[in-house]
């Protein structure tokens, strides 16, 4: 369209705009006239597909032609007649010119820009800032970093990439739950893991069974790992992940933000023509990576003699202090003889080939008017355990759509069908397979211990504890399963008034149905008239809110407003009935009606927050930031006089490098300070008043109640609160090719409501507290360098490191330590104990008299070592955690490997405790020869110089159970992470592919190897908990290194 336009300029600065146009006024009159175009168009990110607001369109050749979108992404500009190229920019993202060549509408796409100091981020309630805003330490991961290397439970992709969240998962498997802490631990024994935000909406993280100590009283003898709330994620999903790490970042979320936030992004449909087919699968083989070096010298049996009949070989079958293996055929538990030789294999033998299938199909288009995306996944993963195995279907659909010019609306929804099988216990529970696996006398094939059950399905013995199960018997005969359907989604609305000002609100529900269960049969020798536990679940999060938002550029002497006030409303609902029973009367028929005994209770909660908050950010010429929050919240879960908290924050950032003169060397240098103060209630809605329900069973068949807990009501609690400083740095050199991100923070978290133990005599055996304070120091150092980079080749690498110093400041006047869990039998105790850090591992040390002398217990021809009094034995959190990632780009290759460390931690091993009782770790070869010197006293001061014959020597070795600091190991570690090698393929030079845009093919590897570690026998990160207690680990499921495949095709 061409028209005629009167331009006119004057002396002065001042920029008049109407109609998307925008007429420059500078030095001197001028009239003029020419003929004009009028252009059209749109502008997107290439990442995201979603419109740009604000974008800086100009004519190539005159810079003062220019005009800017609008909220939509749109943009209307009229040009001189020969002008054929226009200029599009927006901070964050790489500057295009675009011909013109007599089109329009034209569809303008932006890709994000390397240079970090100009990425764009994600915040708090979805807000996009620049990264030279932000007054608070962010860490973004792009969808790459998951879509190559895919792990089950999206969290255990986080490992050694961020500085300051340590990342740990139980020795489950691939579907098990995973534990993610930001900065140190803040609650004695409450949540500490960051709140998830989906898509703006928070989803639900619960883990929905704790493992620990299989046979503790009361435990459940089916005590599985059954995940968390983070394994709804498809990697392929994924667009970004954004960290949120300080409580002035996460403030504007209120009190389920108090240990930050990780943000994730999926990805959207964009304006294109035709529809985009993005195809992924990928294939995974994965193995045991730790394999204990057990001794091979001498073999099963007692007192150094082998087992002459079958009765002996069974109570010996954990046994391997028999005599030297000589190869000689001897009785085992089957009464079949076979050569006394050393089974090296059995781990190898018992565990089967991990092996994971995930294939995904998006489909993504759209116009200027709507887009949209569609995506289907399946993954299927056998665990290396077998029998064990794990679906995930997952269906994604993501829509867009103007309805009118100032009204938009989008929906993202997901639905998620999980199946699993057989989940493994932990610990010495009767059901978990790999305590026999791993104690399996050393001369017995563990092959010959299958199928694990006679031709009546009783399980065959192998040794004298029936607990210890016959691991084929486990993986054959107990059995368990669980469904999971969840549905995730969130509508939003948007009205924009003015291009300044707009109102949206969105309401989105996380809804899960569970169900669980499982059984053991009667045929099982520790419990012989069977049992059977179950669950059914709802778990239900719905959150809406209403956002109202302005923002003003230049509003007075270059200073620009952004600000919003919101109101939110959330409410949680956990609802399940619980059943466990024993004594099957028909045989291989498991269900409830066919048990004697039945129990069933009701846990049922239901909480509700609602909240209003709001945040001014200033921008001064864009040099200086400064940004206030505040949310008021209130619970439903406290009492009327103690249920509100507000929580502040301020946050400025200061560019440096624009007001001082740097040195060529030095790009960029941002200074930032912040301070923050979050809360939370407990999570418990019923902890204030006593509640009540049936009591199993009544008395003489009268219906009577009870109360619901043990636990004493607290009406008085009140919210905790975590205030946190953080001050930073951000750097850049030799043209922004190296960046510094450097960060130091101090949190405390003080009036902590914590669950602690009281007197059995007052008819109770625990209460809630606000007690304490407790508080995490540290630094943190992002590095970014590009090394090398030219057309055809370039190398990239990243670093991060973090220190955390945590500290128990105080408790209660009566209370110096809180025990948070401990091993079997009490070996091992996990506490958090005042000017301590937390969860401290405590045991106990040969007893020393006076003079330095070991105290022994002399019975016999044997003796073992007194233990000393409980004493701190090392810490079960790691302060140190670093990561170095490498990429290498050679044209159409990439390879790429990082590698993480942890240091400063400890890790007490049952797995090596029990395999120095049972006469298979190396430390039991002392002695097995000549007998075993020792030297020292008795209780009663006596001189003790004695050697222990040989056949004495399980008595001693076995009496180290009760010396805990004989297996409390160094667990720092650094190890090869990840692999992955991937090639772009030519698909361009092939004849007949015009229809494929791009494909690549990636080989992957996890886990490969371990450079350094001090723990025999065992991954130094195996835990049996993703719990608050951590140091402590117990014949968890091997941790695996694994190797796979996967392809990428866009159509």
């Amino acid at each position: 369209m061409k028209t005629k336009l009167l331009s006119l300029t004057f002396i002065g600065g001042i920029i008049f705009s109407g109609n998307a146009h925008v007429f420059a006024i500078k030095k001197h009159f001028i009239e003029q006239s020419i003929n004009q175009i009028e252009i059209t168009g749109k502008v997107i990110g290439q990442d995201d597909g979603m419109p740009i607001a604000g974008a800086s369109i100009y004519a190539k050749n005159n810079n003062k032609i220019a005009t800017i979108t609008d909220e939509d992404g749109n943009f209307k500009l009229s040009l001189p007649e020969n002008e054929n190229s226009i200029i599009v920019s927006y901070m964050g993202y790489e500057t295009v010119e675009s011909k013109i060549n007599g089109k329009s509408p034209l569809f303008i796409s932006l890709k994000p820009s390397e240079n970090v100091l100009e990425q764009v981020f994600v915040t708090a309630l979805g807000v996009k800032k620049v990264s030279k805003s932000l007054t608070y330490a962010v860490t973004e991961l792009k969808g790459s970093e998951f879509n190559k290397a895919k792990e089950a439970n999206i969290s255990n992709a986080l490992v050694g990439k961020i500085a300051g969240v340590n990342v740990s998962s139980t020795a489950t498997g691939p579907n098990g739950s995973t534990r993610v802490v930001i900065r140190g631990n803040g609650s004695l024994n409450g949540n500490n893991q960051p709140m998830y935000v989906v898509n703006d909406l928070p989803i639900d993280n619960t883990q929905l069974n704790l493992p620990g100590i299989g046979n503790a009283p009361g435990s459940p003898k089916l005590n599985v790992d059954r995940g968390d709330g983070t394994a709804l994620i498809n990697p392929d999903d994924i667009k970004s992940i954004t960290v949120l790490k300080g409580g002035t970042a996460a403030a504007l979320y209120g009190a389920n933000a108090a240990n930050g936030v990780i943000l994730i992004q999926t990805k959207r449909g964009s304006a294109q023509k035709g529809i985009g087919i993005d195809y992924n699968t990928s294939f995974t083989l994965e193995t045991p990576a730790v394999i204990p070096d057990w001794q091979y010298e001498y073999g099963a049996g007692d007192a150094g003699k082998k087992p002459l009949t079958q009765n002996e070989a069974i109570a010996t079958g954990r046994w391997s202090w028999g005599a030297k293996m000589d190869g000689t055929d001897v009785i085992q538990f089957d009464g079949v003889k076979r050569p006394y030789s050393p089974q090296k294999n059995n781990i190898k033998n018992f565990y089967r080939p991990g092996v994971t299938y995930i294939n995904s199909i998006a489909l993504s288009g759209g116009s200027e008017k709507a887009t949209g995306r569609l995506s289907f996944s399946n993954m299927n993963s056998e665990s290396i355990v077998p029998n064990a195995d794990f679906n995930r279907k997952t269906i994604n659909l993501a829509s867009n759509v103007n309805l009118t010019d100032w009204l938009k609306f989008d929906v993202v929804t997901q639905y998620n069908l999980e199946k699993s099988n057989n989940r493994p216990t932990l610990s010495d529970a009767e059901a978990n397979p790999n305590w026999g696996t791993y104690l399996i006398a050393n001369t017995v094939d563990i092959r010959n211990l299958a199928p694990g059950y006679d031709q009546n399905g009783k399980e065959v013995a192998w040794n004298p504890v029936p607990v210890a199960t016959n691991p084929q018997f486990v993986v054959n005969r107990i059995k368990n399963n669980d469904t999971k359907n969840r549905f995730v989604g969130m509508a939003n609305l948007k009205l924009n008034f003015t291009p300044d000002l707009f109102l949206q609100g969105r309401i989105g529900q996380d809804y899960t149905n569970y169900e669980f269960f499982g059984y053991i049969p009667k045929t099982s020798l520790n419990t012989p008239d069977g049992y059977v536990q179950g669950s059914k679940m709802i778990l239900s999060n719905i959150n809406s809110e209403a956002i109202l938002n302005y923002t003003k550029k230049n509003i007075y002497r270059g200073i620009s407003l952004s600000s919003l006030v919101g109101v939110n409303s959330r409410t949680t609902l956990r609802d399940e009935v619980r059943v466990d029973g024993t004594g099957f009367v028909l045989d291989d028929f498991y269900s409830l009606t066919n048990l004697k005994t039945v129990n069933y209770t009701y846990p049922y909660g239901k909480t509700k927050t609602n909240s209003v908050y709001g945040a001014i950010d200033l921008d001064y010429k864009n040099v200086f930031f400064l940004n206030f929050t505040g949310r008021q919240d209130w619970f439903s879960t406290l009492s009327k006089e103690n249920n509100t908290v507000f929580y502040p924050s301020i946050g400025s950032s200061l560019i440096v490098s624009d007001i001082l003169t740097m040195p060529s060397w030095i790009s960029f240098a941002k200074l930032r300070a912040s301070w923050a103060q979050v809360g939370g209630a407990t999570p418990d809605p019923y902890a204030l008043n006593p509640s009540y329900s049936m009591i199993q069973g009544g008395h003489n068949g009268q219906q009577l109640q009870g109360p619901t807990s043990s636990r004493v009501p607290s009406p008085t609690l009140s919210p905790l609160t975590s205030t946190t400083f953080e001050l930073g740095t951000d750097l850049g050199f030799l043209n922004n090719r190296m960046n510094i991100d450097f960060a130091w923070y101090n949190r405390a978290t003080t009036n902590d409501i914590v669950e602690t133990t009281i007197s059995n005599a007052s008819g109770a055996t625990s209460s809630l507290l606000n007690l304490g304070r407790m508080r995490n120091e540290g630094v943190e150092l992002l590095i970014n360098g590009k090394i090398m980079s030219s057309e055809n080749f370039s190398w990239d690498v990243t670093f991060n490191g973090s220190y955390n110093k945590n500290t128990v400041e105080a408790l209660t006047d009566q209370l110096t330590s809180i025990t948070m869990a401990s091993s079997v039998n009490n070996y091992a105790i996990i506490s958090s104990d005042v000017n301590r850090p937390y969860s401290i591992i405590k045991g106990y040390k040969p007893l020393k008299d006076s003079n330095g002398n070991t105290v022994y217990n002399v019975s016999g021809g044997s003796a073992t070592i007194e233990r000393g009094p409980l004493e701190e034995l090392g810490q079960g959190v790691h302060p140190w955690g670093a990561g170095i990632s490498n990429e290498f780009r050679y044209k159409a290759i990439t390879f790429s490997f990082l590698i993480d460390a942890k240091f400063g931690g400890s890790l007490y091993s049952g797995t090596d405790l029990y395999g120095t009782r049972m006469g298979l770790t190396k430390l039991t070869l002392e002695g097995r020869e000549d007998g075993l010197p020792i030297k020292g006293v008795d209780k009663n001061g006596a001189t003790v110089d004695m050697v222990i014959a040989p056949e004495n020597l399980r008595t001693y070795y076995d009496g180290l159970k009760n010396i805990t600091s004989e297996f409390i190991y160094d667990a720092s570690f650094v190890k090869l992470r990840q692999v992955i090698i991937g090639y772009q393929l030519p698909i361009n030079k092939i004849k007949g592919l015009s229809v494929i845009q791009s494909a690549s093919i990636s080989f992957v590897a996890r886990n490969l190897f371990i450079l350094y570690k001090k723990t025999p026998n065992v991954d130094p990160e195996s835990v049996f908990s993703a719990g608050n207690a951590q140091g402590i680990e117990q014949f968890g499921v091997p941790r695996t290194r694994s190797f796979g495949l996967s392809l990428n095709v866009k159509i």
